[in-house]
């Protein structure tokens, strides 16, 4: 698939079952169950429904069912970031909103499925559309994401 490098899940730089720094499971700093400053349970700075210009549930600006501009069955100005399994399996496309911390996903049939949202820790935290918190995102040694669940396993890649 064009945009996803050959042989991600081998690479240490992406894949966090081969580096330490970048696993939340060895690195207890960088996983929200023991970072508290990472749950946006136990830091409402962190939590869109406490920040509605970070909620697209509340601010119609950053909502895909407001703003036909962040829809890609509306429009074009689609971001380019894909989302990835860890198998190198497309999962589905990421917009961007006006606001740099929020960004937005949607499954392969380009319906609106999660939000994420800037954990100012240089990750995001992930939200369903209903505003339940989901997992999260975090920096890799490649320049892109890393997608976890709550239990810190690795289920994704943002690129």
């Amino acid at each position: 698939m064009p945009g996803y490098p050959e042989r991600a899940k081998f690479n240490p730089n992406i894949n966090p079952l081969f580096n330490p720094r970048i696993n939340p499971k060895g690195n207890a700093s960088l996983s929200p169950k023991f970072n508290p400053s990472l749950n946006p349970l136990r830091n409402v700075n962190i939590h869109p429904r406490f920040s509605r210009s970070m909620d697209p549930l509340s601010n119609t600006s950053l909502s895909p069912v407001e703003n036909p501009g962040l829809d890609p069955k509306k429009t074009d100005q689609y971001s380019g970031l894909r989302r990835w399994t860890p198998d190198s399996e497309l999962a589905g496309y990421v917009v961007n909103t006006p606001n740099k911390g929020v960004f937005l996903l949607f499954d392969l049939q380009l319906e609106w499925v999660a939000f994420a949202v800037d954990n100012k820790r240089e990750g995001y935290n992930l939200f369903d559309v209903t505003g339940e918190w989901k997992g999260y995102f975090l920096k890799n040694a490649a320049g892109s994401l890393n997608e976890f669940n709550l239990e810190d396993d690795w289920v994704g890649i943002i690129m």
